[in-house]
């Protein structure tokens, strides 16, 4: 066992800084030699599978956000940043608006090439149509930190604005997609956190006035939606305001992307009004969940992915209940297989770790 090893601290349920030292201490191990950060990992197999910009860029998220805090890193920032920019004509609408955001975290002028870019393919009619929940809220988060930053993003601002509003319903929750296809009324809990923290984003900055009553909404329906051991569910029916299939429940939803979203609209409304959902949800992490499993190993540096059903069964749930979630049905949900741990690791788990805890 190597000395890194040996000292890491394994986080406990309530210690904040062992969960962002651990997180912080881990992403080394997930960076490729040309800089990127790789797409996943296995508990068994220390070999890194493939390459995320994506991923990448969420990393510079978390550690800028920590460095900002005062915390101490050990990625390098600055090195990170430039070879994520190396790859920037190749990102899509929903990457180009973390790097805009990241860009502006950092004060760095080429946030302007970024926004450019990222007009020229968000303008465009139709460019938002097949674009997921959790990419439009990152359109979003970028759109506002460019205005923040006095860029001249107001029509990127306006344009996520207005594609919010198309996605809503008559339920507190939103469409997966823009575009009128079978998925776009079965969203994801992805499209549901990262909408909730973009209308957090906008009312911060008083960009949209109805911004605040659609996030609080939301965000106390998928209250009323959480799990009773404090896991959030995966896929909803939007037009219904229901779930109806709770797995795979991610980690990373329950430690990181949560609480970025809850935590953001708390410190707009001023209070904690939200934290004893986050506290349960991040509970869930810490062995309250249905296998009680610790989902974190210090030992090799590791956060597991999520409780997910035996892969033999998991299809076959999946569509069985989604298919009963759009009907009026009332037939019990299909549960014909267990549940196991899902033993990988993606770097932009323990970024978002960083986000959301290092404040």
């Amino acid at each position: 066992m190597s000395d890194t090893m040996k000292e890491r601290r394994t986080p406990a349920y309530g210690d904040q800084a062992a969960l962002t030292s651990f997180a912080d201490e881990v992403l080394p191990s997930l960076q490729l030699d040309d800089g990127l950060f790789c797409f996943d990992r296995t508990w068994a197999d220390p070999t890194l599978r493939g390459s995320s910009v994506r991923y990448s860029i969420m990393v510079l998220l978390g550690l800028t956000r920590r460095a900002s805090q005062g915390g101490a890193v050990s990625t390098d920032i600055e090195a990170l940043h430039r070879r994520i920019h190396r790859e920037r004509t190749h990102l899509g609408v929903g990457d180009l608006g973390l790097l805009l955001w990241a860009d502006t975290r950092l004060g760095d002028p080429v946030a302007s090439q970024t926004l450019a870019l990222l007009e020229r393919r968000a303008l465009a009619p139709g460019a938002l149509d097949d674009l997921v929940g959790m990419e439009i809220g990152w359109l979003t988060c970028g759109a506002v930190a460019g205005h923040a930053a006095g860029l001249r993003a107001g029509a990127l601002v306006v344009r996520a604005i207005d594609e919010l509003q198309r996605r809503s319903t008559s339920t507190p929750l939103f469409r997966h997609t823009g575009a009128h296809n079978r998925r776009a009324t079965l969203p994801n809990f992805a499209t549901q956190v990262y909408t909730l923290l973009a209308l957090s984003e906008l009312a911060r900055h008083d960009l949209d006035s109805t911004a605040l009553a659609r996030a609080v909404r939301l965000a106390d329906r998928l209250v009323e939606l959480q799990r009773p051991d404090g896991g959030w569910p995966w896929l909803f029916n939007a037009d219904r305001g229901a779930v109806v299939e709770p797995y795979e429940i991610y980690s990373v939803h329950q430690d990181a992307m949560a609480p970025m979203a809850f935590f953001a609209l708390d410190e707009v409304l001023g209070e904690e009004r939200y934290r004893p959902a986050v506290l349960e949800g991040l509970r869930w992490c810490f062995g309250h969940n249905e296998l009680s499993f610790n989902f974190y190993d210090a030992q090799i540096g590791f956060a597991h992915r999520s409780i997910r059903r035996r892969r033999a069964s998991a299809r076959i749930d999946l569509w069985a209940n989604a298919a009963l979630g759009s009907t009026r049905s009332r037939l019990p949900r299909l549960d014909v297989g267990g549940r196991e741990i899902n033993p990988t690791c993606r770097p932009y788990h323990l970024g978002w770790i960083l986000e959301a805890w290092s404040r």
